[in-house]
């Protein structure tokens, strides 16, 4: 019965240690922090798919670019400034983490990588982009449904704040949106419908992952922002930005006229007669 007992507070305070080493493993902080962008042998995403990364780079060079891919950029490293440019200029997050901690990252890749399937991947992308494009009419449902959660016409399940709060569309709306984030009119050209959704689901953009941490958005809604994204950019991302504002300014004029074509008539109406 002693021994028992022993054995039970024994596995009592060995357990934290162990549930706090699975987390740090390198499996661990790939799941949690990587795999929102990549893949291994799974094609690109919002970055590249890292199956064979440790043979195509110096170990000390993933270490650096691992822990502050921005730092080597501006230090003007050409190998980072290439992949910066590659993956349409957006920045991976700093990670403070140890060499050991991102040797053992390293390590989980090459031990889940399978060589034979990096060019089978490549090849499947290559065919969901094709099949990706689809057209979207104006009167999609899903196109609709996009829209209505973007603007904030419709409310998010979980009460996720409406994304004209920090993102704009140049899609012709009088609304327009924030300009505190990047602009999404593009954002489906440059990332493809799985990017959007990996984005939607654990963005690596700090402000955006507070956000959403308690406010994970459900799977229909994602969809429909992908299809809202995707006819955006299928129909205005080569529109100059100005024609939002141009409607603005030709309905802030038809108001002033209005008003001034108003106010002569008042005037002329009450105008002093001579006697």
């Amino acid at each position: 019965m002693h021994r028992l007992i022993f054995l039970i507070t024994l596995f009592w305070f060995l357990f934290p240690s162990i549930s706090i080493n699975a987390q740090s493993s390198g499996e661990g902080l790939y799941k949690a922090d990587c795999s929102a962008c990549h893949t291994i042998n799974g094609g690109r995403l919002i970055g590249p798919d890292l199956a064979g990364i440790n043979e195509l780079r110096e170990q000390s060079w993933l270490i650096s670019f691992i822990r502050s891919s921005q730092k080597m950029i501006k230090s003007g490293d050409s190998l980072a400034v290439a992949i910066y440019n590659e993956y349409s200029k957006l920045p991976m997050p700093d990670h403070n983490w140890s060499d050991e901690q991102i040797i053992s990252v390293l390590n989980y890749i090459r031990e889940t990588e399978d060589p034979l399937l990096t060019q089978a991947a490549a090849e499947k992308q290559v065919l969901d982009s094709a099949l990706q494009q689809v057209y979207i009419s104006y009167s999609d449902p899903k196109f609709l449904r996009g829209k209505a959660l973007f603007y904030g016409y419709e409310k998010f399940t979980n009460g996720a704040t409406t994304c004209i709060a920090c993102h704009y569309t140049n899609d012709g709306s009088i609304i327009g949106g924030g300009k505190l984030a990047m602009d999404l009119t593009a954002s489906y050209g440059r990332l493809g419908a799985a990017g959007i959704q990996a984005i939607l689901t654990n963005s690596p953009f700090p402000a955006m992952n507070v956000s959403l941490r308690n406010n994970k958005l459900t799977d229909d809604e994602k969809e429909a922002l992908t299809v809202m994204l995707q006819f955006v950019n299928d129909h205005q991302a080569n529109k100059p930005e100005t024609s939002r504002d141009e409607l603005i300014f030709l309905l802030l004029s038809m108001v002033l006229v209005i008003f001034l074509l108003s106010h002569l008539y008042v005037v002329y109406d009450h105008r002093k007669l001579p006697s």
